[in-house]
């Protein structure tokens, strides 16, 4: 889904919650919680994408319906925003916060209504920038992973197809009558060295995937 697509959807989540808020649907608010968990049951596997849509709506109409900037549920939009932030893009949530601004507006009775509106100021960029640095983590753990497979892949493969070459060459060599004592005390070292480094590279290898197991972020 492109990203003015979920800009649209989001703000009609929000938009069509307000509209039932002020219309006679405000009395099946119940009714139409109940619908949204049971599309939400069954749904979940088969669209995931859907959830997060599902979700704005349910919340937007529960903070509209109970009186928007002066619901005690009003710490739901807070919610929603940070969990929108942690699965779309920044810009997204930024919309979403801005059109939450100018829909929560309508609701405002009382100078008391104002603190909880301008709340909206902050938590729109705040919930931006936590959005972008989500981002910037997942883009830094993707590009670690695929520096670790190109790692593993190079030590499995290159390094130890080049290293098993020189140990067979060297076991070649140590047959050969030709050689001197001197020589094959060298070639002894050489092989020694590579099959050193080959259970270096093993170690290695076992370690990088034993961190990639265990990491706590998969």
């Amino acid at each position: 889904m492109t990203r003015p697509t979920e800009i649209v959807w989001f703000l009609l989540t929000a938009l069509i919650a307000y509209i039932v808020s002020v219309s006679p649907l405000s009395g099946y608010t119940p009714q139409l919680i109940a619908l949204i968990g049971i599309l939400l049951t069954l749904t979940h596997r088969r669209f995931p994408n859907l959830i997060i849509f599902l979700l704005s709506f349910m919340g937007h109409t529960i903070v509209f319906v109970s009186g928007g900037l002066t619901s005690p549920l009003f710490f739901l939009i807070y919610f929603l925003l940070f969990t929108i932030a942690f699965r779309h893009r920044p810009s997204v949530t930024l919309a979403l916060a801005l059109g939450d601004l100018v829909l929560l507006s309508q609701t405002l009775i009382s100078p008391a209504s104002l603190l909880p509106l301008a709340s909206l100021l902050l938590i729109g960029p705040l919930s931006w920038l936590i959005g972008q640095q989500y981002l910037e983590n997942l883009h830094l753990e993707n590009t670690i992973s695929t520096d670790e497979t190109d790692v593993l892949y190079w030590l499995n493969l290159k390094f130890k197809t080049g290293v098993l070459k020189i140990l067979d060459t060297t076991s070649d060599l140590l047959s050969s009558p030709t050689l001197s004592h001197s020589q094959k005390e060298k070639v002894k070292f050489i092989k020694n060295s590579s099959r050193s480094l080959l259970n270096s590279a093993a170690k290695l290898s076992a370690e990088i995937d034993a961190t990639s197991d265990n990491d706590p972020t998969d």
